[in-house]
């Protein structure tokens, strides 16, 4: 069943329609289905594009039903235009009925929540968050990131209220510190820690501000001291040696892809919300002609401006044509530790082991394996556990990467850097030099030419 368009117009919306032959009629029926016209007469001259258009709308399932029903009509003669309207009304406007019921009934939820307990206030505040009902003061939708982390917080409490119960009035000095102790209990990291409180204490401010509660006190007790830099020696940088045996690495197909990626990242430090938003539209030039991306961070809505000035960089874009590929970042971390793992077998450095911290799933395990007096990772004499390098590296590295590397190269004011990290606090920036104490001291004796005093 051919379905087409019937429109002169070229923007706007319009509805698919189908032409049937009634016993010795001819008749074009309305589908209900709205489509964008240019979006449509992009696709309508290929088969393969009408029909990727068809499914990323939703329609083709709803399509191929319509046609079966006006066979079922033919067969039985009763191909009537009243019974295929009737067809049509029960496949598609009975469904769009549906989820404006749906979605009337989610609103009452919703409302019966916020005027409920700490426990259902908990549930609305992120889930409204991760399905984009509750924004920014500003208007705009909660980062990917931050959605994960709103997620983390509602798992982890849920699962303190199993055996405790908090209402409103309850959150005082004692009940903050007997929730870390628990979160300490479990195996949580002290950086994991840190970011379940903030969540804790930016829920508890929202609902103060809601008139959900009234004890202002509350957000009074809710902090909790960031994590030491030895919690956290699993943040490693890539050298500029690592960063070119990786772009000179022969790949081929998804490998070569995640690579250029993960590259395009260490070659400009954005994070991978805005990395991923790279189209030939961010590109232009400065007034003396520098050649430069120009994009708005997602998490911060500042803009940034990052100088194209690494050859290896304008190769990477131009191989895409300026618009970066878009992949899932799971997939990426996990295929970036793959590549340099191979990699390691020219690249030394890549295979050298370093102090780490286990995640909390890798510390149940060796907790496990322990029971049974064996052990599924390596410690160094004092106990900690390491791994190579390779094994540490995730999506995130190359932002810490750029960030590093431009440090270490001593050309330029933390004020420039932070403009090109797009950071605005000092501290927060200053986590992102991943430099071992050996490397400080080389810095150090480099900016005092061999003279400190």
């Amino acid at each position: 069943m051919k379905v087409v368009t019937r429109t002169t117009k070229k923007e706007g919306k319009t509805t698919l329609y189908v032409k049937l032959r009634m016993g010795e009629d001819v008749a074009w029926v309305n589908l209900m289905l709205p489509v964008d016209i240019a979006k449509w007469n992009a696709a309508s001259g290929s088969e393969l594009k009408t029909s990727n258009l068809l499914d990323k709308l939703g329609y083709t399932r709803k399509i191929q039903d319509i046609e079966f029903a006006i066979k079922d009509l033919r067969r039985k003669h009763s191909l009537t235009k009243e019974n295929v309207d009737s067809i049509i009304d029960s496949i598609v406007l009975d469904d769009k009925r549906t989820v404006l019921l749906e979605k009337e009934k989610k609103k009452e939820r919703v409302v019966h929540r916020i005027k409920h307990s700490f426990r259902n206030s908990l549930e609305y505040y992120v889930d409204s968050a991760v399905d984009g009902t509750r924004r920014h003061s500003y208007g705009d939708t909660f980062a990917h990131f931050s959605t994960n982390i709103l997620r983390q917080f509602k798992r982890v409490m849920l699962n303190y209220l199993e055996t405790h119960h908090i209402e409103w009035s309850d959150i005082n000095q004692p009940l903050v510190d007997n929730f870390i102790a628990y979160l300490e209990d479990y195996g949580y990291s002290k950086n994991s820690i840190k970011r379940y409180i903030s969540a804790f204490h930016a829920f508890v401010v929202y609902a103060e501000n809601q008139g959900w509660h009234n004890n202002v006190k509350a957000r009074t007790f809710i902090k909790y001291a960031p994590a030491h830099d030895d919690e956290m020696k699993n943040r490693i940088y890539l050298s500029k040696e690592e960063i070119q045996a990786l772009f000179v690495m022969p790949l081929s197909g998804y490998d070569e892809t995640v690579r250029d990626v993960f590259l395009i990242g260490c070659y400009t430090g954005l994070r991978y919300s805005d990395l991923c938003r790279i189209t030939e539209s961010c590109i232009g030039r400065t007034e003396l002609g520098t050649p430069v991306i120009r994009i708005i961070q997602r998490k911060t809505k500042a803009p940034v401006i990052i100088p194209i000035l690494d050859d290896n960089l304008i190769v990477l874009l131009e191989k895409y044509k300026y618009n970066v590929p878009k992949l899932w970042d799971v997939s990426i971390n996990r295929n970036i530790k793959n590549t340099l793992e191979r990699l390691s077998a020219t690249i030394p450095s890549l295979a050298k082991k370093e102090r780490t911290i286990l995640t909390l799933p890798e510390k149940r395990m060796e907790a496990e394996a322990r029971k049974k007096g064996e052990t599924l990772f390596e410690y160094d004499s004092e106990g900690f556990p390491i791994k190579a390098r390779w094994e540490m590296v995730s999506l995130h590295t190359a932002r810490r990467t750029f960030i590093t590397n431009v440090y270490l190269s001593g050309k330029f004011s933390v004020e420039f850097m932070m403009k090109l990290s797009g950071h605005t606090k000092y501290d927060t920036f200053k986590r992102y030099v991943r430099l071992s104490l050996d490397e400080y001291a080389d810095d150090i004796a480099k900016s005092a030419e061999n003279c400190l005093f």
